[in-house]
C-alpha cells in the first residue's frame, strides 16, 4: 500500500499540485464537509482551498453544492481519475488538430540552414523529461539499443509509455537489449514485461543509466536516486549524438551485455 505522499506524487501525473492532492484525499476520508470545515482540519488556508476547490471542481474531481454554506463532496477515485484522462485526451485532440496548420505555417519562418557535422550535446533535467526523452529515442531508432540500468530505474520505466514503445519497436524488426543488476523474482516478472525478450542480468558498472543507439545517439546519466518518483527534477541525463561517444559506449555495453546472463534462465531455476 502506498504511502500518503507516495499518492500525492502519483496525483501529480493528474495535474494535481501537492496542496491539490493533500484536499483530495483530505475530503475522500470526510465525505460530505463545508470549505471552514475542510480548511481546518486539513489546517489549509482557506484562501488557498478555494483556489485548489476551483481547479479540482474543473477537473471532475470534486463536486460542489449551490447551498449556503458550500458542501464539496470528492468524486470516487475511479470516476475522478477517468475524468482526468478523459480532459487530457480531448486536450491531445485539440492540440493535434492546431498543430497540422501550424506546422505549415511556422515553416514560412525557418531560417534554411546547411546541415554540419558538428556533435551536439545537451542536459535534460527532470525524470518525466528523461522518460519522454527516452521514448523518444525508442521510437525513432533504426540500429540496435543498449539500455543498460538499475532494476528500480526500470520499474520506473515501467509506468511510463516506454514498455509500448519497446514492444512496438521490437514488433516492428527493433532490437532492444536490456542489462539490468540482480534482483528479487517479482521485480524481474516485472521487467519482463517491458517489451523485449533480451534482458539479462549482470554487474553494472555503477547506479546510472546508459541507452545507447548504435552509430546515432547516446542517453548517459549519473548515479541516480531510487526513490520511485517519477516527478524526481534532480534526476538529469546528457544526451549526444557524439559518433565518438556513441561508439565507446556502445562498446562498453556490448561487454557488459556479453559479461551477463539471461533472465530467462535465471527466473527459471
Amino acid at each position: 500500500m502506498l504511502s500518503k505522499d507516495e499518492i500525492y506524487s502519483s496525483l501529480t501525473h493528474f495535474g494535481l499540485e501537492e496542496i491539490d492532492a493533500k484536499i483530495y484525499v483530505g475530503l475522500l476520508q470526510m465525505s460530505s464537509v463545508t470549505v471552514g470545515t475542510m480548511a481546518q482540519k486539513l489546517n489549509v488556508d482557506r484562501g488557498k482551498a478555494y483556489r485548489s476547490l476551483n481547479k479540482l471542481r474543473n477537473i471532475g474531481v470534486i463536486s460542489t453544492t449551490f447551498s449556503n454554506p458550500t458542501i464539496i463532496n470528492a468524486v470516487k477515485p475511479s470516476e475522478a481519475l477517468t475524468n482526468v484522462i478523459q480532459k487530457k485526451e480531448d486536450e491531445i485532440i485539440i492540440l493535434q488538430k492546431l498543430a497540422r496548420p501550424l506546422i505549415e505555417n511556422l515553416k514560412n519562418y525557418e531560417k534554411n540552414t546547411v546541415p554540419t557535422d558538428i556533435s551536439s550535446f545537451s542536459i535534460i533535467q527532470g525524470r518525466s523529461n528523461i522518460y519522454t526523452r527516452i521514448g523518444k529515442l525508442i521510437q525513432e531508432s533504426t540500429n540496435k539499443i543498449f539500455i543498460i540500468t538499475t532494476s528500480e530505474d526500470l520499474m520506473r520505466m515501467y509506468h511510463t509509455s516506454i514498455p509500448d514503445k519497446i514492444y512496438n519497436k521490437v514488433n516492428s524488426g527493433g532490437d532492444i537489449k536490456i542489462v539490468t543488476n540482480e534482483c528479487d523474482t517479482k521485480m524481474m516478472e516485472i521487467i519482463e514485461q517491458l517489451g523485449t525478450l533480451d534482458v539479462r542480468i549482470g554487474k553494472l558498472p555503477s547506479k546510472s543509466r546508459m541507452i545507447v543507439e548504435s552509430k546515432r545517439q547516446l542517453i548517459m546519466s549519473g548515479a541516480m536516486k531510487e526513490s520511485m518518483d517519477l516527478n524526481d527534477e534532480v534526476d538529469s541525463i546528457m544526451y549526444t549524438n557524439s559518433a565518438e561517444m556513441v561508439e565507446n559506449m556502445f562498446s562498453l555495453c556490448t561487454h557488459l551485455w556479453k559479461k551477463s546472463k539471461p533472465m530467462k534462465a535465471i527466473l527459471s531455476h
